[in-house]
């Protein structure tokens, strides 16, 4: 019947419509009159359906069991003995460094003790250097050891003081130096003097004519000579050196002696051989002049170095 009608199951042609398109509304008019709103307001606010979303299947979120599924509690257990470890181990080193420095500091001051204890000796030993003397007493050899051996002891502890004791170890290390110094000074000064005293004595030189002859003569005073120039020439620089200068103008003027000294015997003229030998004497003389007051400096300024290393001593020691 329906196929009667025109229609059939399977349309021979398919027809589709486009969707329609709703218009755009048209522009809100929000002219009052009146003082009433305008009809196009009222009907856009009466046609508009506001589609809210449905807060009725919200439910809420359980926190703590998200939080214990992404929460690593043994990895916090590991990192809190980690820190833990730390920590105690940067207290116990600065609490043996604390005691390390103490004890030190301990050290410090007992070498500072054994140090003092050998300065009156010193101070005695430089008291009897003596220009007379021809070789170095065994009481400035021993006393000098004994503060050289503890000014040393003194350095090396000191060198262990940490940056919190920097005074403790400034005084000590000005005491062991100046300590130091003084023996040097000491000992050189001695074995200077030891080895310069001989040759200040003139030679016994025989100035008359026919009690010796000229080749003897020639040969006491060149053997003389020759003693004095290998003891000048061998003398330490920086030691008397005052002293060393004027021995060294002495032997520029030997040659000039001795030859004057020849000629007088040479010629058979004593006086003329005498006034060799008393030139000679004369600058001997005043070389040895010089000699004893530069040795009293040097006894002084040994004695100033000790009574400057005597009180940093005490300053560290208390």
């Amino acid at each position: 019947m329906m196929e009667s009608l025109g229609f059939t199951e399977t349309p021979s042609v398919s027809y589709s419509f486009p969707r329609p398109v709703s218009p755009k509304p048209p522009p809100a008019r929000l002219v009052s009159t009146n003082g009433n709103r305008s009809s196009t307001v009222d009907e856009m606010w009466n046609t508009t359906e506001l589609q809210a979303g449905s807060m009725t299947d919200w439910k809420p979120v359980d926190m703590e069991r998200r939080l214990n599924k992404k929460v690593r509690y043994p990895l916090i257990a590991i990192w809190v003995v980690i820190i833990g470890v730390i920590a105690a181990g940067g207290v116990w080193i600065w609490q043996n460094s604390d005691r390390a420095s103490a004890t030190a500091f301990a050290d410090v001051q007992g070498s500072a003790a054994e140090l003092a204890a050998t300065l009156d000796p010193l101070i005695e030993a430089a008291a009897s250097i003596d220009p007379n003397t021809e070789a170095v007493s065994e009481t400035i050899l021993s006393s000098a050891a004994d503060t050289d051996e503890a000014s040393r002891t003194l350095f090396s502890t000191a060198a262990e003081l940490s940056s919190s004791y920097a005074t403790s170890r400034s005084l000590a290390t000005d005491a062991a130096t100046q300590t130091l110094n003084a023996t040097k000074s000491l000992t050189n000064t001695a074995a200077y003097l030891a080895a310069i005293t001989p040759v200040l004595t003139a030679p016994s030189l025989i100035t008359e004519p026919d009690l010796i002859d000229l080749g003897s003569a020639a040969t006491d005073f060149g053997s003389w000579r020759a003693r004095f120039d290998m003891v000048v020439s061998n003398l330490p620089e920086g030691i008397l050196s005052p002293v060393t200068a004027h021995l060294a103008g002495i032997g520029d003027e030997l040659e000039a002696i001795q030859g004057a000294y020849l000629d007088g015997l040479r010629e058979d003229d004593q006086a003329a051989a005498q006034e060799a030998v008393g030139t000679l004497e004369g600058r001997l003389t005043s070389a040895w002049s010089l000699l004893l007051a530069e040795a009293e400096l040097a006894k002084a300024s040994i004695q100033a170095e000790i009574n400057s290393a005597r009180e940093s001593l005490v300053s560290l020691t208390g």
